[in-house]
């Protein structure tokens, strides 16, 4: 029977490492961000009916759920950090740092082990992302190490696709830092900011929760069209423009393609096999129409199948996903055996993605 994990980062890993509840990517973090954002300006339509603007005191004094958005927007943040540094120690393993793997004490590892999940996921889980410097320092880290040749402050402070504006002013900083200590204090904390005189609490009205919530949508659009823009070939859990996943079965099937044909030219760097090889060659031909055929009719038989369809879980996706890797894996597998052997050049980048 498997054991339930004890290291709270080991479970975290093992929790999101089912490939149908594939959540712990920027994607997701950016659609909670706008599902926040839809919920406070409907929120704000009730409100101010309720407590119309002419009958409100200053500050603001309605419903006191509105400050929580803050903790939403702040785990968001943690999420995107999290998932990110995820994917930067799954892509490029050259970026660990000695300090990440403190977490990896004995009894962690075992749990790792046993557990199935790899060392970058327990690190994403187990680092603490409490401040904006701390959000901030896990981009910086993946700027540099995709060769970005710029800061996140400066991605942030560029003007956004298609407009004259930043992406954020210098005030827009501000507010961000002053989420954090917001969340902070509203979630630790019971003082003169929540029972003293209305005058003096502390608390979000719906104007300000939905500034806030739009500020931190165009922070993380901004770092993510950045990392879009410069990421290598293969790096995990990419965004186009519109902050929309670029579909991951779309670039397997493109690496495929490009692996088959990088496997022909690598052939025919070998002019000393003669006919022999010609007749791999056409053996690896009518190979790859037959693998064409059977993926295919896999794929139909994935689509259809009423077993594999459930309204609130994807099945589909991960399954035709891992049959197409299996078939970039061996490729995969062919040009770095021959690479190493022969010495013969790979010019097609063969990095697998997790």
């Amino acid at each position: 029977m498997t054991q339930i994990p004890k290291h709270y980062a080991v479970a975290f890993a093992k929790r999101y490492s089912d490939r149908t509840t594939d959540y712990f990517n920027a994607a997701t973090a950016l659609w909670r961000v706008g599902e926040l954002l839809d919920d406070a300006e409907t929120l704000k339509k009730y409100l101010d009916i309720v407590y119309p603007e002419d009958n409100r005191w200053a500050p603001w004094v309605g419903s006191e759920v509105v400050s929580y958005y803050a903790v939403g927007l702040v785990t968001c943040l943690e999420w995107h950090a999290r998932s990110r540094l995820v994917d930067l120690l799954t892509s490029i393993p050259s970026a660990f740092k000695t300090d990440d793997l403190k977490v990896m004490r004995d009894k962690v590892v075992v749990e790792t082990l046993t557990s199935n999940v790899t060392v970058a996921a327990v690190v994403g889980a187990a680092t603490n992302i409490s401040t904006l410097e701390d959000y901030m320092g896990v981009f910086a880290r993946l700027f540099d190490a995709v060769g970005l040749q710029k800061s996140p402050l400066d991605a942030v402070q560029a003007k956004r696709i298609g407009a004259e504006e930043a992406w954020l002013k210098a005030n827009d900083i501000e507010a961000v830092q002053n989420l954090y200590r917001f969340r902070n204090a509203l979630v630790h904390e019971i003082g003169i900011e929540r029972l003293g005189h209305f005058n003096v609490r502390d608390r979000w009205g719906p104007d300000e929760a939905i500034a806030t919530i739009q500020i931190v949508h165009n922070l993380m659009r901004a770092l993510e069209c950045a990392i879009t823009s410069s990421a290598p070939a293969g790096f995990p859990n990419l965004l186009d423009s519109d902050g929309v996943p670029k579909s991951e079965l779309t670039r397997v099937k493109q690496e495929i393609d490009e692996m088959e044909k990088e496997v022909v030219r690598i052939f025919d760097d070998f002019d000393d096999f003669g006919d022999e090889l010609e007749t791999s060659k056409k053996e690896f031909t009518r190979a790859r129409r037959s693998s064409e055929i059977y993926i295919r009719r896999e794929l139909d038989f994935i689509d259809n199948c009423p077993v594999l369809f459930n309204r609130y879980v994807d099945m589909k996706n991960p399954l035709m996903l891992a049959l197409m890797q299996s078939r970039r894996d061996y490729l995969k597998c062919i040009l770095e055996t021959v690479g190493g052997v022969f010495d013969t050049d790979v010019s097609i980048e063969t990095r697998s993605s997790s």
